[in-house]
């Protein structure tokens, strides 16, 4: 009597229990956790589910750059087109700040002068512009020209686009007098391996001075005698000054060296896991809002990243809880005023709202799960109440897989041989709420 042997194959399943891990770009595939997304964009995974970032909407302005003023009359929200200013009341009214054309891009600030609000119009091409909300503009014809400024002890500091290598102060109490004296205003001269000035922000009871190639600091008190610098960063890559941001206790900004957090004293390199991923440059910018850094910038999601015409290709929003990171927004300015963030995105004018309608994708990384033998990839079991598309690839060989949305775990049968597999989830629809992603397999003998 003969017998036929079955030898059982068992069946192993591997899941991820959550897409907390979020990106890591920095190692190759082969070596990553199935829990860790090789590639990802404009899914939120900070509550260990892909959810949908917020997006953007359009306000059907034409901008170059935008700010709100609190004046004395009302809140405006202003913007800027081709050194035009315009404004919008809270009321609805609109109008244009007749007499004042700028050609340089203009950053603003609001003071109290002389006992009333003024907004304060800088750039890097024009004198300083005033303006109350009620009263014609005026410029100021003395001031310099201002690339970055901050307010310290009633005093504007400012960096300028002719003298690099200059800090320039106003009288105290009056950021419009800019004539130099030791009662008045006056500048200081730094001229060192760390460079051109690019940024100054007061933060600690201190003015920090950022320059191409390092940081120093100014303790600067109402009497300009008293005022000393220290020196306290140098670094070899270069500092990208609209990457820098005041994030409550710390400083974030880009370098071409990668991301850092300076805390007053010291810096230390963030985000490490994006680096290859994300590609800071001159027209990276950022703001902090809600808690958050928003850094738009350059980011080499795929090979078609770089084609196509945009000054930024991609959103960085990291906090206390993780980051996301969104593509397909081409933002060149950012202002953050209360529960608002405003965007300019392809030259218009855009609030942060909504979902973001843009594609959206989580890639697991290909994987050999830690041994060479061949196996059958046999079902993927996931919790989607969208629809999404499933692509499996196993040893190069594709296999696109519509899934269907419901309330309760689908199915996708696979049914794949190979010894190296990773997969991708696309999803367009809004409101998406995609988690548990559970993978069963065998091995296949020889």
């Amino acid at each position: 009597m003969s017998y036929l042997k079955v030898r059982q194959r068992a069946t192993s399943r591997i899941s991820v229990p959550n897409f907390t891990s979020g990106i890591n770009s920095a190692f190759d595939q082969s070596v990553l956790s199935l829990a860790v997304a090789a590639n990802c964009y404009n899914f939120d995974f900070t509550s260990g589910a892909l959810k949908d970032c917020a997006g953007f909407v359009c306000q059907d302005v034409e901008a170059d750059s935008v700010w709100v003023f609190h004046s004395d009359a009302g809140e405006y929200l202003m913007w800027c087109i081709s050194g035009e200013i315009y404004y919008k009341s809270s009321l609805g009214q609109t109008g244009k700040l007749e007499g004042i054309s700028l050609g340089g891009t203009p950053k603003a600030i609001e003071y109290r002068l002389n006992g009333e609000e003024v907004i304060l119009i800088c750039s890097p091409l024009d004198n300083m512009v005033v303006w109350n909300g009620i009263d014609a503009p005026y410029y100021v014809s003395a001031s310099p020209l201002i690339t970055s400024m901050t307010m310290h002890y009633e005093r504007m500091f400012v960096t300028t686009s002719n003298e690099k290598n200059t800090l320039w102060f106003s009288d105290d109490l009056d950021p419009s007098n800019w004539n130099t004296d030791m009662t008045e205003g006056g500048f200081i001269e730094l001229a060192d391996e760390r460079g051109a000035l690019i940024k100054v922000l007061s933060f600690l009871n201190y003015v920090y001075i950022f320059r191409e190639r390092g940081i120093s600091r100014l303790s600067a008190y109402a009497d300009q005698s008293e005022f000393s610098i220290s020196h306290l960063f140098v670094t070899s890559g270069k500092i990208y000054p609209s990457s820098i941001a005041l994030c409550g206790d710390k400083v974030i900004f880009a370098s071409s060296d990668g991301l850092f957090s300076f805390d007053g004293l010291s810096t230390r390199r963030i985000l490490t896991n994006l680096d290859g991923l994300l590609c800071p440059d001159e027209n990276s910018v950022a703001v902090y809002h809600g808690g958050k850094y928003y850094l738009a910038l350059k980011s080499n999601f795929d090979q078609d990243s770089n084609q196509g015409e945009y000054v930024n290709n991609a959103i960085l929003i990291y906090g206390d809880n993780g980051y996301t990171l969104m593509r397909g927004y081409d933002i060149s300015d950012f202002y953050s005023s209360g529960d608002e963030l405003y965007a300019i995105i392809d030259g218009r004018l855009h609030k942060k709202g909504g979902d973001c309608q843009l594609g959206k994708r989580w890639v697991v990384p290909a994987t050999d799960l830690g041994s060479g033998r061949k196996k059958r990839i046999k079902v993927l079991y996931i919790d989607t109440n969208v629809d999404l598309t499933l692509k499996v690839v196993v040893d190069g060989q594709e296999k696109e897989i519509f899934v269907q949305g419901k309330n309760t775990t689908s199915r996708v049968n696979i049914n794949m041989c190979g010894r190296k597999f990773g997969f991708t989830i696309d999803c367009s629809a809004p409101g998406a709420v995609i988690s548990r992603p559970q993978l069963t397999f065998s091995y296949v003998d020889a």
